[in-house]
Formats: C-alpha cells, sequence, structure tokens
C-alpha cells in the first residue's frame, strides 16, 4: 500500500525576502511523498534559482504554522558556505 503524501506550505527566501522572478513569487504549498529524502525537492528547486541568483537561497517547509524543515542552498563555486 502506497503512503500518503504531505502537503506543505513552502518557499524560497534570499537576503530574508521571499524570492519573486518577475511576476512568480515562489511561495505556495507542494506535496512531498513521505521518506528519508523527502525535502529533497525543495532542496533542488532553491539551488537551481540560487544559481540563478549567484547567492544563497533558503527554503522552507511549514505545516499549521510549523516550519517542519529548512535549508539553505548554494550556488556552485560560493565560498560562503
Amino acid at each position: 500500500m502506497r503512503r500518503a503524501p504531505h502537503e506543505y506550505d513552502t518557499e524560497l527566501l534570499y537576503n530574508g525576502e521571499v524570492v519573486t522572478l518577475g511576476a512568480m513569487a515562489y511561495r505556495g504549498r507542494t506535496v512531498l511523498p513521505p521518506g528519508p529524502n523527502q525535502f529533497v525537492p525543495l532542496e533542488e528547486w532553491a539551488r537551481g534559482v540560487a544559481e540563478q541568483l549567484g547567492g544563497p537561497v533558503s527554503w522552507r517547509a511549514s505545516s499549521e504554522g510549523r516550519i517542519i524543515e529548512e535549508g539553505t542552498v548554494y550556488p556552485a563555486g560560493d565560498t560562503e558556505q
């Protein structure tokens, strides 16, 4: 039997602000399957945006107002890690 996915409020942050590129704000609801790699899609999403912006991007998943998981990723070659 397949386990149910989990839905989270998610956002990407750059310099403490929600990332906005063009008319798109990087904040919303995301469905992720449970498991040890559950938040890898958020890390990859943030890494792509970090490459685009040239600086660290933080990601956050929350549920019912509580932060469930968060992290920061850096563009390739960034020595600030």
